[in-house]
């Protein structure tokens, strides 16, 4: 057989081969999707059964089990919601329940909708952001403090006590960041965490995500609003954009951080 025919030979044999993983592929995928979609659905119907029978008889009127199972399927995809901390898809859908609720009662307001969306924030900030930024920190000796400031005080808190780290406090580390600012022990620490995870940093420090998460915190829908117990429904209706952006444009903050954690987007 002249090197010729071998090469032709095995050509052949690799795109075969190809071939047979391509369509492994394509099996997995249906599997992942069918799989998000009905663990999805099931989380949905479970939380309609927990409601009152008026509310659950205006949910099922509207088809409203299958419609935010398949928006929140539709909006971020399988191997997004593969890669969701665990308890994302449930607050998400709890935070729809009572979104719908809300638009539905002229007596109810949105702190309920903005509890669970925050939730989400919080969970996502501990771990995409946090968990990882504590051994950092620990593994390159930053844990001690060494400056009487609030926010070296939080992140201080953050490495060594394991606090969550505030939606507010992270806007003004991000800002500080961006602005080119004089960094403190952890400040600086914590821009050196953002450089070793380009995808994750590039979203924090992009105007996209920025001018949003900056909407959000001067809202003050997550600090001081939030502990008055009441936010009305232009706020919530507000925030909720931001958020999740009615499940359609793919800027929202919380999209925003479940891509930068995917390695296939």
């Amino acid at each position: 057989m002249t090197d010729l025919n071998k090469l032709l030979l095995e050509n052949k044999k690799l795109k075969k081969e190809l071939e047979i993983q391509k369509q492994k592929l394509e099996i997995v995928k249906l599997w992942m999707e069918r799989e998000v979609k009905d663990h999805t659905h099931k989380i949905a119907k479970q939380k309609t059964k927990k409601l009152t029978n008026q509310i659950r008889q205006d949910f099922l009127s509207e088809n409203f089990e299958e419609v935010i199972s398949n928006q929140i399927y539709n909006y971020f995809w399988e191997i997004l919601l593969l890669n969701a901390p665990k308890w994302t898809i449930e607050n998400i859908i709890t935070a729809e329940i009572n979104y719908f609720n809300m638009t539905k009662n002229p007596f109810i307001d949105g702190f309920s909708v903005i509890s669970w969306y925050h939730k989400v924030l919080d969970l996502f900030v501990e771990s995409f952001i946090t968990n990882n930024f504590r051994k950092f920190a620990k593994k390159k000796w930053c844990t001690i403090l060494r400056v009487n400031n609030p926010l070296e005080k939080s992140l201080n808190l953050v490495v060594n006590k394991k606090y969550i780290l505030s939606a507010w406090r992270l806007y003004w580390l991000i800002k500080m960041i961006k602005n080119g600012d004089k960094l403190e022990d952890y400040w600086k620490c914590f821009k050196d965490y953002l450089d070793k995870y380009p995808d994750l940093r590039d979203v924090l420090l992009s105007d996209v995500f920025f001018n949003k998460f900056t909407l959000l915190n001067k809202s003050e829908i997550l600090s001081s609003k939030r502990h008055s117990w009441f936010i009305n429904k232009k706020d919530t209706k507000k925030a909720r954009k931001i958020f999740i952006w009615d499940f359609k444009d793919k800027t929202s903050l919380i999209y925003k951080l479940l891509e930068s954690q995917s390695v296939l987007y």
